[in-house]
């Protein structure tokens, strides 16, 4: 990575000698993805983070019938993020097309991926990228094993250092964090990890995440992934807003995060949710809180619901970041929406 950068820093500056022609040939042999890449980067502040979309791909049976509409959702969502954060979508060779002419050229990035959930098996927390053994209970160990190995080995051909992996099985979904330290998950982890009580996951959390506190919250009765991040989100380092609960588990989420995180504001957003199920998915259509927070843009799903408006301003109203908001109800029944579909990394793993 080192060595790209120093590659880019060089062309920069050769660019800025240059004439307009010489720029022109240059770019001829650079090619247009390099100058329109740092084109883009010129117009970003240093908090810009990358944020990363895994493509279905056109062989993928799983999802045939659908394919159109994840394509359509991020194509949207990519050039919602282009100019605000930098983005990449991962995308095979005999797909590749249908993304064509609708995103950037830069966006693109060669990759045989298994999966379009890249926020469960990529590592978590931008700041460290934590990695962590996929292997949730709604897949079996072949399928698990399949997806993350394939985006491994992608990581490791593109020449990503991503850290060493921890032996927790953990999921990317079910890790929220503020960015300053505090991290929330549900009890899955738990379920996971049978050998684990509380105080010791929470500190094996600590130890791959750095995190400096976390919270352990019961999970949404029903919800076959169990992921914290269609519960709750961070919009600011001391504000949580919490997609209201069912009273079976309101009252101990509540408790457990004000005693995790003393000092630290918890709005409650109005439920709106519809239960439906696709596969043995719990929908995402109308949960505001799976949005994806960057270091200044807040970037919402919505679900071209009569409540859309209302909940855009509820969150503006709770942080001082951009909401940007992103169509999501062409994929958000399949059981997730903007967060769950991009993994997001600081400056530093950027590429």
């Amino acid at each position: 990575m080192k060595n790209l950068m120093f590659l880019l820093i060089t062309q920069i500056a050769l660019l800025l000698m240059m004439s307009s022609c010489e720029q022109v040939e240059l770019a001829n042999t650079m090619g247009t993805n390099q100058i329109g890449e740092m084109e883009l980067s010129e117009n970003l502040n240093a908090n810009a983070q990358m944020i990363v979309l895994a493509a279905p791909s056109i062989h993928n049976d799983y999802y045939a019938e659908v394919f159109q509409d994840i394509v359509d959702f991020q194509v949207n969502y990519a050039n919602k993020i282009d100019g605000r954060d930098r983005v990449r979508i991962l995308v095979d060779a005999d797909t590749r097309e249908y993304y064509e002419g609708r995103v950037a050229a830069y966006v693109l990035l060669d990759a045989n991926l298994e999966d379009i959930w890249i926020r469960d098996f990529a590592p978590a927390v931008a700041s460290v990228q934590a990695g962590f053994q996929y292997a949730p209970d709604y897949l079996s160990t072949s399928d698990a094993n399949a997806i993350q190995n394939a985006f491994q080995d992608w990581a490791y051909d593109f020449g990503l250092d991503l850290g060493a992996e921890s032996d927790l099985i953990l999921d990317g979904g079910n890790v929220v964090g503020n960015g300053d330290g505090k991290i929330v998950v549900t009890d899955r982890i738990l379920y996971d990890n049978p050998s684990l009580s509380i105080a010791t996951a929470k500190l094996a959390l600590k130890n791959l995440t750095g995190a400096s506190e976390v919270a352990i919250i019961r999970e949404t009765p029903g919800d076959a992934t169990g992921h914290a991040d269609g519960m709750l989100m961070w919009v600011d380092t001391n504000t949580i807003i919490l997609h209201d609960q069912p009273a079976s588990v309101k009252s101990d989420i509540l408790a457990e995060l004000q005693t995790s995180f003393p000092g630290v504001e918890i709005v409650i957003a109005p439920d709106y949710y519809v239960d439906e199920t696709w596969d043995v998915f719990s929908s995402a259509c109308n949960i505001y809180v799976n949005s994806l927070v960057t270091n200044d843009y807040i970037y919402v799903p919505t679900f071209n619901h009569p409540k859309d408006a209302e909940m855009l301003e509820f969150i503006a109203q709770h942080t001082n970041r951009e909401v940007v908001p992103v169509a999501a109800e062409g994929v958000c029944f399949m059981g997730g929406s903007v967060r769950c579909l991009s993994w997001q990394l600081d400056g530093e793993f950027g590429f």
